[in-house]
């Protein structure tokens, strides 16, 4: 970004990164503007066992949760929103869209 901030390898920055980057590569293909990538939200959700999580938000990680609450948000992370879509054409064609924003 316009920060020097990177793109981390983690599943938040590669999920919509895979969006930008298989939309720009149709788009090259079919002659069509492309879209720039931009992900300014950054937030970290380290599980720490039987004691809970951590939940942060932002370059600097100000801690918005702990313990069981964030232990359930990095549950609901790993089960449901990092997994495809389900094998359907349009839900899949719509996950892809590279305007949705990150949560």
């Amino acid at each position: 970004d316009d920060q020097g901030h990177v793109a981390a390898m983690s599943c938040q920055h590669a999920i919509s990164l895979g969006r930008h980057a298989g939309n720009n590569a149709a788009a090259a293909l079919l002659g069509v503007p492309t879209t720039g990538y931009s992900q300014p939200k950054y937030v970290t959700c380290l599980d720490l066992g039987e004691w809970g999580a951590v939940y942060t938000e932002g370059w600097d990680r100000q801690v918005k949760l702990v313990g069981q609450e964030a232990k359930t948000l990095k549950h609901t992370i790993n089960s449901v929103w990092i997994y495809p879509p389900v094998a359907e054409r349009a839900s899949a064609l719509s996950a892809a869209d590279p305007s949705i924003p990150v949560a």
